[in-house]
């Protein structure tokens, strides 16, 4: 037989094997079929026969199609020729669609079994073209091992990808288990024996990447911190309990134990925080168990002697062909020949598949077209509709606001035409009014003369009288003389009769006129009791209405209570002076209710901050009594007859919780040094993040303002951030001065002793640093309400001065032990100057940008009239005079509140010193 017999009969031999070994019947991969397609992929020094022949296989037509294939692709992959995984990456992609295929196929529970295998060999030829070193069987010598292993970062990668090498194996197994569980099949029927026939190969490739993740994981551990590794180990753990349950629950199955070795693992997974651990460490072996074929030999002896009998029969051949050269060209291009046409109907078979996808892709696409045309269709007849609601709309809309502004323009002259007839007769009845009063004076006065008329007619008439009397006495005398003066007496009685109805009239007028002014009187005061009264009761709403916002406020600023450093004792007293103000409420007024407000309001914060501050264990306590009391607060505020009695227990119940705060005085000098390390990293961790939160800040000022803002946000923003920078090299400058310093003062002793020796040097580093993070975050904060709109300029120049403070109480502790040649105290002090010339250039940075933000919003007066504008103007005034008011209080609360502090650190000064004296008395 020539040589293209031979290989026409071993390439039919082939495709033979493969339709044999790739069927639908559920029953395991017979061994013979898979030992000549491993066989011959050695004779062909490549697999390309085998990808030929599975391209004509329709391996979607049934799942077990799908579950054989992936078995054969699996032995080839390690039992083939070495060249075979890297001629598989070519077809990765099949194993891609096959698994999205089956993925949602749950046909007799094959579907998420078959995806999971699909992964498994889709990673596993990545794998294996990501490390060609390493051969499909997974049999590193010590020399291959030692060559992964030379490369730090090459090892940390590779240890990696063997960890998800072994999650898909543990996947895999995990997922036929459940099949089985769920279908109640037996490892003895032939359907469970399929389905489990793969979990040999399993088995041999878990012990293997088992054994190398061991001892790549021990090495990593003698070079690489074991924080970095932190991952490694949670997921080898993982990895190691899942695989021992695996080998358990196979080693309890009939099925495995004639056909493969199962290692046992240890009861606990390697420590690999001690290296001696890698010394007691066996490697777990798994092998295969005698597997006979058919005709009694082995795999490796048929392996063997196929190769033996091709070498004879080439031997056999070779002179033959020594002696022919042409026959050997003939087999050679008849060689080639077959080749090419296994190529080209491999390439035909590819160039139809791929037709019918296109033919199918452009079925749907065109179907997506006709889709998408219809919903443009819709789309358009929708916008038509809708811009002709929009129109009706609009037109309706200006009609009804035509008709509103109208309306308004008519109510605003009906309101102006009413007042002016209002003010027209206010001014007409103050007139008659004051025309009335007029008049009644003028009739008092007549009143007056009339009486006196009165009076001298009175007298007159008596002495008419008499004159009578005495001319009846001289009648006889005169008759003449008496006539006349009849007359006249009749005269004068006629005059006085008149006087007599003059005064009646002018008293009836009088009582009439006195009568209206009394009835205008009552009205007058019956309406301004009225006003007085609504008056009174606005400005009572008004002031509640203030209590209550800034109880709302410090409802809002309770949450930030952790980042305020306050001492319980200011606290303690701030609430005894809240509980005396109370005990008045709400006696003393409205005025004592607003600042009875205001000083529980800011008391409540500081005593969560107390709370805080002291002990983190009792500030839950104290801030959900301060939460209670100001739920309280609001209650009795919100209406005139509040209930205070609840208040004031609740503010009792506050205080006691406030005194039974753990002091702080003492401070446990055995543990100052472990604090300030933890302080300073603490510290620095705070820094950093402010200069993060900072450049969020500035990336957000860019996305939601422009112009003139956006210039001052920038100018603001870059200033903070330099400053910032600044902070934080003046922090890395006192860190190295301060291991300096305790370097150069241990003097032989630990680190710690020399913290306890100089505790107060390390207790005002400690405060500093505290000091330095909490001003941190008050920077960031002040700058984000600056950059948003929602802070004020003022908060962010004080927050910049109080870090900058900080900052110098930081630098004056860390040289006061220093040695004032050092090097370090130089660069410390350079820092130092950087942070006071940064935080001078966010003053100025603030106040340039509050200037130019102030006169670019300048108020404009050209509308005003000649009222308004004198209104606004005495307003001004008057907002400047409360202005003033209020800086000067501020300035003599900031006076008494700095003598209080100096006075409170001199006090702590003295006793400490006292201690001190003491220690040493004692000594």
């Amino acid at each position: 037989m020539d040589r293209a017999q031979q290989r026409e009969a071993f390439i039919r031999g082939q495709h033979e094997a493969l339709h044999k070994a790739i069927t639908k019947f559920e029953v395991p991969l017979k061994p013979k079929h898979a030992r000549t397609i491993v066989v011959g992929t050695h004779r062909e020094k490549s697999s390309n026969i085998f990808w030929n022949t599975v391209s004509r296989i329709q391996l979607e037509k049934h799942p077990v199609l799908a579950w054989k294939f992936c078995h054969i692709v699996h032995k080839i992959l390690r039992d083939g020729y070495r060249k075979c995984p890297e001629e598989a990456f070519r077809y990765e992609s099949r194993f891609t669609n096959l698994a999205l295929f089956w993925k949602h196929l749950n046909t007799s529970g094959y579907g998420p079994c078959i995806e999971a295998y699909c992964k498994l060999l889709q990673e596993r030829i990545i794998f294996h073209n990501r490390y060609p070193v390493v051969p499909g069987k997974l049999d590193l010598t010590e020399n291959q091992l030692r060559t992964l292993e030379c490369v730090l970062d090459n090892m940390f990668e590779m240890t990696i990808d063997m960890l998800d090498q072994m999650d898909n194996l543990l996947d895999l197994q995990q997922k036929v288990y459940d099949m089985l569980l769920s279908l109640r099949w037996s490892s003895l029927i032939p359907q469970g024996q399929c389905m489990l026939a793969p979990l040999i190969i399993v088995i041999l490739d878990s012990s293997k990447f088992y054994d190398y993740l061991v001892k790549m994981i021990f090495k990593l551990h003698a070079s690489v911190p074991a924080d970095a590794l932190e991952g490694h180990r949670q997921r080898f753990i993982e990895v190691f309990r899942r695989t021992k349950k695996f080998y358990e629950e196979s080693s309890n199955l009939q099925y495995f134990k004639y056909l493969v070795s199962i290692p046992t693992l240890p009861s606990s997974a390697p420590n690999f925080m001690q290296q001696s651990d890698l010394e007691s460490y066996r490697t777990p072996h798994a092998y295969l168990r005698s597997e006979e074929s058919e005709d009694g030999t082995s795999f490796q002896e048929e392996t063997l002697l196929n190769f033996d009998n091709d070498d004879a029969s080439f031997q056999q051949a070779s002179p033959t062909s020594q002696t022919d050269a042409r026959e050997e060209q003939i087999i050679a291009l008849q060689r080639s020949l077959e080749d090419e046409r296994f190529a080209k109907e491999r390439l035909i078979q590819e160039a139809r598949s791929r037709i019918e996808q296109y033919e199918n892709r452009l079925v749907q696409m065109q179907n997506e077209c006709d889709h998408a045309r219809q919903e443009v269709d819709e789309h358009r007849e929708e916008r038509d509709r809708l811009r002709n609601e929009l129109m009706e709309r609009d037109v309706s809309r200006i009609q009804s606001d035509d008709a509103r502004v109208k309306e308004a323009e008519a109510k605003a002259k009906a309101s102006e035409d009413r007042f002016g007839k209002m003010k027209a007769v206010y001014e007409k009845f103050r007139l008659e009014h004051v025309q009335a009063l007029t008049k009644l004076g003028e009739l008092q006065k007549q009143l007056e003369a009339s009486d006196k008329l009165k009076m001298d007619k009175e007298e007159e008439l008596t002495a008419l009288h008499r004159k009578v009397e005495e001319a009846e006495r001289e009648a006889a005398r005169a008759t003449a003389q008496a006539d006349g003066d009849a007359s006249v007496v009749e005269d004068l009685r006629s005059q006085l009769a008149k006087a007599d109805m003059q005064l009646e009239e002018l008293r009836r007028t009088m009582e009439n006129e006195k009568a209206k002014h009394e009835t205008a009187l009552v009205q007058s005061g019956e309406k301004y009791d009225d006003e007085k009264q609504q008056i009174e009761r606005q400005f009572d709403q008004s002031l509640r209405n203030g209590v209550l916002a800034m109880f709302e406020r410090c409802d809002e600023e309770l949450p930030n209570a952790t980042s305020i450093s306050y001492p319980p004792h200011l606290a303690q007293s701030a609430m005894a002076t809240v509980l005396s103000l109370l005990a008045d409420l709400p006696s003393k007024g409205p005025n004592q209710t607003v600042y009875a407000g205001h000083v529980l309001a800011s008391t409540l914060v500081a005593s969560a901050a107390a709370a805080y501050t002291a002990s983190i264990q009792h500030y839950e306590g104290v801030n959900d009594q301060c939460k209670l009391v100001l739920a309280s607060a609001k209650k009795a505020i919100a209406t005139s007859d509040g209930d205070f009695d609840t208040l004031r227990h609740n503010a009792s119940k506050l205080n006691d919780l406030l005194v039974a705060l753990p002091l702080q005085t003492d401070i446990d000098k055995d543990v100052v040094g472990s604090e300030l390390e933890q302080e300073m990293k603490r510290m620095d961790e705070v820094i950093r993040r402010a200069v993060e939160e900072i450049e969020a800040i500035q990336k957000k000022a860019r996305e939601n303002t422009t112009g003139q803002r956006l210039e001052v946000n920038e100018s603001i923003l870059g200033c903070c951030q330099a400053l910032m920078s600044a902070i934080m090299q003046l922090v890395i400058a006192s860190r190295e001065l301060q291991a300096e310093i305790v370097a150069a003062g241990k003097a032989g002793g630990s680190p710690a002793e020399f913290y306890k020796r100089n505790h107060q040097w390390t207790e005002g580093l400690l405060s500093a640093a505290k000091a330095v993070g909490v001003a941190a975050k008050v920077l960031v904060t002040s700058a984000d309400g600056v950059v948003t709109g929602q802070g004020k300029f003022e908060h962010l120049i004080v927050a910049a001065q109080e870090i900058a403070a900080c900052t110098a109480q930081l630098f004056v502790s860390s040289r006061v032990k220093a040695d004032r040649e050092s090097a370090k105290l130089a660069t410390l002090s350079v820092s130092s100057k950087a942070v006071n010339q940064c935080t001078a250039q966010v003053v100025a940075a603030v106040q340039s940008g509050k200037t130019t933000l102030n006169d670019h919003g300048s108020l404009d007066f050209s509308n005003l009239t000649l009222h308004e504008a004198k209104k606004e103007e005495m307003e001004s005034q008057v907002r400047m005079l409360e202005l003033e008011q209020e800086l000067n209080k501020e300035r003599a609360r900031l006076s008494a509140l700095r003598k209080k502090h100096y006075h409170m650190a001199q006090l702590v000064a003295d006793k400490d010193n006292a201690g001190e004296n003491s220690f040493e008395m004692i000594g």
